[in-house]
């Protein structure tokens, strides 16, 4: 297997097979700094921990004291975390759009009847389920044709329109 050298902030540089992830590199470094990884940074850009590094690469792991791009990752997994949450119990409503903001996240829904403040408790208990769960989290990458796909054979029309909106070099 091909080895590459990933060079930390320090500026010291290790070793690593090619296709090491950051959890990975994380775990070689500490269980502690394992456990709090929340991201990566490759080469300047944001890196999923679970994400392969083929080359040689600088390379930053994140964990939530260090700075704002781990912060926004956990906002965003906590918009799909709702989401999920949300279709859980209203199997129904459809989602549309979640992002990031700077104070925290929001999501729209499409659902006949407005939410209360009642349901509000019930969201927040059933995402503290999920939490809970300790489900892994993955990202995967899909290509257009198959993210169409799915989100149609899901009835989810709102992403359909997404999908669409990305032009072809990828690019949002």
């Amino acid at each position: 297997m091909a080895h590459i050298s990933l060079t930390f902030p320090d500026g010291t540089a290790r070793d690593f097979d090619a296709g090491v992830t950051p959890a990975e590199v994380a775990a070689g470094i500490s269980n502690s700094l394992a456990k709090k990884a929340i991201s990566a940074t490759v080469n300047g850009a944001h890196w999923d921990l679970q994400w392969p590094i083929e080359d040689n690469a600088s390379i930053a792991i994140h964990t939530m004291k260090d700075d704002d791009q781990a912060l926004e990752l956990i906002r965003h997994d906590l918009a799909h975390i709702m989401a999920r949450a949300v279709q859980e119990i209203w199997p129904d409503v459809k989602v549309t759009i979640g992002p990031v903001i700077e104070n925290g996240w929001y999501y729209d829904f499409d659902r006949a009847e407005p939410f209360t403040p009642e349901d509000l408790g019930v969201i927040e208990a059933k995402m503290k389920e999920i939490i809970n769960a300790r489900d892994p989290v993955r990202t995967e990458v899909w290509d257009r044709a198959r993210a169409r796909k799915h989100y149609e054979d899901t009835g989810e029309n709102y992403k359909v329109e997404l999908v669409d909106m990305i032009p072809d070099d990828g690019q949002p």
